[in-house]
């Protein structure tokens, strides 16, 4: 059981960051963006499919990482310039709507399940150590120290800097801050292609270890949802933390063999406890207020 803990870590990581691309959006930008995954899922079959043509892997990643930024940039300015003033649930309904076109558009490109599983490179599956007889391969490593330069870099930058501060203006204050010259708009649509980057290149972290099709590295966004529900949409330390936390359940669950066919759930579980504990507080804070 302790080794299969151990073993979740591998996923562990890579929902880390993800939940992190999460809270960074909604922190800096004011959205839910459910289109998240798909975006990255494009990025990263504009590599493989680059890879597959005998193009350098070197070459392929900055092209399918320059793919998913653009994608998420689009996004991000149809989200500035029309629904700049609309409600984070419309912004949200704007994405949802981005992530069916997109799921569709992609499974129409790079097929199903089935029929569109590619093999993509992955330079970091060498072990580096032996834990409780389970091989930690170095994309454990390199996935976990990612999300914790995110987690502390993103914390420094918007605590130290001046950019931070125009980051922290343009999330709680859009309206003042343009008024006072921050270039809102191009900060805004910076931040969704700097986050469609990133996830793409999780995305293709991940994609080894999933079976490399589409559908199922578009629907990294459920995963991704319940982290961010687990650091509140606000706390990264708590997003990195839950992101390894469901990795380990998810690992766990894989040696229960009576529950190893439902693995698939763990996430939407976490979300519903979540929810119904959140609910659960929030009427025993009413009672109590009265």
């Amino acid at each position: 059981m302790l080794n299969s803990t151990l073993a979740g870590l591998t996923g562990g990581g890579v929902y880390a960051l993800l939940g992190l691309c999460v809270v960074l959006t909604y922190r800096l930008v004011a959205t839910v963006n459910f289109a998240m995954a798909a975006v990255g899922a494009i990025g990263a079959f504009v590599m493989v499919g680059l890879t597959d043509d005998g193009v350098s892997l070197w070459l392929a990643l900055p092209a399918g990482v320059l793919a998913g930024a653009a994608l998420s940039a689009l996004l991000g300015t149809v989200l500035v310039r029309w629904f700049a003033g609309h409600s984070q649930n419309t912004k949200a309904a704007v994405t949802v709507a981005v992530y069916v076109a997109v799921m569709a558009a992609g499974l129409r490109l790079f097929g199903s399940t089935t029929t569109g599983a590619h093999t993509f490179p992955s330079p970091f599956e060498k072990p580096v150590l032996t834990l409780g007889g389970v091989v930690i391969p170095q994309s454990v490593l390199v996935t976990i120290a990612f999300a914790a330069v995110i987690t502390v870099g993103v914390g420094l930058l918007l605590g130290r800097t001046r950019l931070g501060l125009r980051l922290q203006a343009l999330s709680e204050q859009p309206a003042t801050a343009e008024v006072v010259g921050i270039p809102v708009a191009r900060l805004a649509v910076a931040v969704w292609a700097a986050i469609g980057a990133v996830t793409t290149l999780v995305v293709v972290l991940a994609a080894p270890r999933l079976g490399g099709d589409f559908s199922t590295l578009g629907k990294l966004i459920n995963t991704a949802l319940a982290v961010a529900m687990l650091g509140a949409f606000r706390s990264l330390p708590l997003t990195l933390l839950g992101g390894l936390v469901l990795g380990c359940l998810e690992g766990l669950s894989a040696s229960v063999e009576a529950i190893q066919k439902y693995q698939g759930v763990v996430p939407f579980l976490v979300i519903v406890v979540l929810l119904w504990w959140r609910s659960r507080n929030e009427v025993w804070d009413t009672a109590h207020s009265r």
